[in-house]
């Protein structure tokens, strides 16, 4: 009995700042050596409480990345994986997103930033700055052309 509030306390602490996966929560249990009869146990009872659901979790996840860090599909396929999202809530999570519009939500904020660049640095800092989100060639291009467009209106 004792074992079980201690554990269920944790996961409330770690439950507190951020949401998590269940895998998250699973291993953190783990890494405690709880056992793992107790940890399935405490996992059911969140469940139950509404405390922890893989899929409320992966679509806040997307929502924010989309908000605040837009990355690739790809990137947020990978990232989800990472957390223990089941394939299956990864594809219906990420179904709405359009990549155009990440990518350039991702490079809007910065095009000002690199406005008195020559065109091939301009360029060489747009397609690296998404490559490193994980957004593919044919994305990338249609968003360069898009930050060149926005870069020549401010100059005007």
């Amino acid at each position: 009995m004792k074992e079980i509030a201690k554990a269920y306390n944790i996961c409330i602490r770690l439950l507190a700042p951020r949401a998590r996966s269940i895998y998250e929560v699973k291993e953190h249990l783990r890494k405690k050596q709880f056992d793992e009869t107790l940890i399935l146990d405490i996992i059911e009872k969140l469940e139950h409480e509404k405390l922890l659901n893989d899929r409320e979790f992966a679509a806040m996840f997307v929502e924010q990345r989309e908000r605040f860090n837009p990355k690739s599909k790809f990137a947020l396929s990978y990232e989800l994986k990472k957390k223990g999202i089941d394939e299956c809530l990864i594809e219906e999570c990420l179904m709405e997103i359009d990549e155009f519009a990440s990518a350039w939500n991702a490079i809007s904020s910065r095009v000002p930033l690199w406005q008195g660049y020559e065109d091939d640095k301009f360029k060489k800092k747009v397609m690296n700055y998404l490559k490193n989100r994980g957004f593919g060639y044919e994305v990338s291009i249609s968003t360069l052309e898009k930050a060149l467009e926005s870069r020549n209106r401010m100059e005007l």
